[in-house]
This record gives structure tokens, sequence and C-alpha cells, in this order.
């Protein structure tokens, strides 16, 4: 079964390190396309790319960490998935705004004269994009396909947002097609709406993969204790640490005192205790340490 579980883990970073390469070259290609184009409407885009870079390296930090078999504790990340995506934050917010103010600017101007953008838009570039967005969704569809089998709650996350703002790029080419065939007016247009978009994903992703930034505690320690004290053969327990969402999914820790005349049942125990936790609060992954409850003999001094 370890052998099992450590392969599953292996093959999930495996395709999800293959998404990450595969978004982050589809992101370089877009700011490029962009700036060569002078496309607002890449540009834009490149911004929801870099959401799905994100999604994707926090389901890689969930899979890599020993602490989250699976990826299933991805709820409950800590300071520096914190740190990244504030860091995530200020550049969508930076670049956001800025691009928000050049697409409005064009598309006044647009509604004022019948002056063409200098947007360059050509069947190569058309080409160009339709095979990275092709490429993209084929990936996540198959990396979507494994994750059924692999019971893996990282990967189904990240290729339910890579898939379900599928539609974005798809919009996004064909403003690419009107674009080319005359109506400049829809670089502009199509810019501010996959902008809004990306606000709306990115706080998606923070609501489903980042709910809680800092570890705050799961459950109260007093009641972890008072369920698992009531095992036959425990004595104490102490050192209780808990992450997650009650109901969804649980991560605790927990170190056992085990009475001396119980210790040959110390595993038995843990899986005692592990599903009483599993009664009272649903989906839970315990990591429980025993310790022996060791009393010196009395000693005769006289």
């Amino acid at each position: 079964m370890v052998i099992d579980a450590e392969q599953q883990r292996q093959t999930c970073y495996r395709l999800l390190l293959m998404m990450l390469w595969a978004n982050l070259v589809i992101l370089t290609i877009e700011v490029i396309a962009g700036w060569v184009s002078h496309s607002v409407c890449l540009l834009a885009e490149s911004l929801h790319t870099l959401i799905d870079v994100f999604s994707t390296a926090l389901s890689l930090i969930a899979i890599a960490s020993p602490h989250r078999p699976l990826g299933r504790e991805i709820w409950g990340h800590g300071r520096g998935e914190a740190g990244g995506a504030l860091i995530l934050a200020a550049v969508l917010g930076f670049f956001g705004v800025s691009l928000l103010l050049v697409a409005l600017g064009q598309f006044h101007m647009a509604m004022q004269t019948t002056t063409a953008f200098p947007v360059e838009v050509t069947v190569a570039l058309m080409q160009l994009m339709a095979a990275m967005v092709a490429i993209a969704l084929t990936l996540a569809l198959l990396v979507s396909y494994q994750g059924r089998y692999l019971s893996s709650l990282a990967l189904k996350l990240t290729t339910q947002h890579v898939l379900g703002d599928g539609w974005l790029s798809i919009t996004m080419l064909l403003g690419l097609v009107g674009i080319w065939r005359g109506y400049t007016w829809l670089d502009p247009l199509i810019a501010i709406a996959l902008l809004i978009f990306s606000l709306h994903s990115f706080w998606h992703v923070l609501d489903t993969q980042l709910p809680t930034l800092l570890r705050p505690t799961a459950i109260a320690p007093e009641a972890i204790a008072q369920i698992v004290t009531s095992v036959e053969g425990v004595t104490r327990c102490n050192r209780i640490r808990s992450r997650g969402m009650v109901g969804r999914q649980v991560w605790i820790e927990l170190y056992l005192a085990v009475h001396p005349e119980f210790l040959d049942m110390a595993h038995t125990i843990g899986e005692r205790v592990e599903n009483s936790l599993r009664q009272y609060y649903g989906p839970v992954d315990t990591q429980i340490w025993v310790e022996q409850t060791y009393t010196p003999p009395a000693r005769n001094y006289y």
C-alpha cells in the first residue's frame, strides 16, 4: 500500500509539473506575441494564464509536501503560499490596472474616430495561439482523466480551473479573428472583458485552493483529545494539530500515550482513534505518534 501511494504521488507530481511547464511556455508566447503585435487582448490573456500557473504551483506544493499525501490536504497552506498569493495579487493589480487604462483609452478612441489601431494580427499569429489553446485544453483533459483514477484532489482542482475558464481563451481566439478582419475595436473590448473575468478567476483559485492562508486550527484540540482519550488503552493525548475544513477534508496530527499493557496493540489503537475521529468529523487523514506511558516502580529506601 505504501508503494502504491508513493507511485501515485510521483505520477501526480509529474502530471502537474508537465502542466506547469506547458503553462509557462504559453505565458511566454502570449506576452511576446502581445508585445510584438501591440494587442492588449493577448496581454490580458497572459494575466489569465499567469493565474493558471499559480493554481498549478499550489497543487504542486500540495503534492510535494510529505504531510499532504496526493494533495488531499490542499486546504491549509502555509506562509509561503500566502506570500505567493499576495505577490500575484500585486502583479495582477499593477499590470491589470495598466492594461485596463490602455484598453479603456483605445475603446473610447474607437467610439470617437474611425482610425484603426496599430494591431498587427496575422494568420500565423492566429494559428500559433489556436495551437497554444488546444495544447492547454487537451493537456488539462488528459490530466483530469488521469486524476479520476489517482483520486487526487490537487489534480481535480487544477484541471477544473483550467477547463472552466477555457471559454475565455476561445473568446480571445474569436476576437483575434475579428481583429484580423478589420474590427480593431474588438481588441480593447475583449481585453476589458478578460481583465474582469481574470479577477473572478483569481478569486476562485483563492476560494478553492487557498481559503486558509496561515494554517488556522480546524478543530479545537480539546475536542480531539476528548474523543481520543475515550479509546481503550489511551492514557493521554497531546501536541494536537489540525488543518483543513470539517466535512470536506481535515488533516490531524497528534501524540498518544498508551498504557504499557496495550503497547503491543499500538497499531490497532491508532486505527481505532482514526475511525473515531472519522465518525465525528467526516473525511480525515491522521498522523498518529504513539508513546509509552512509563511509571517507575516504587523503591523501598528503608
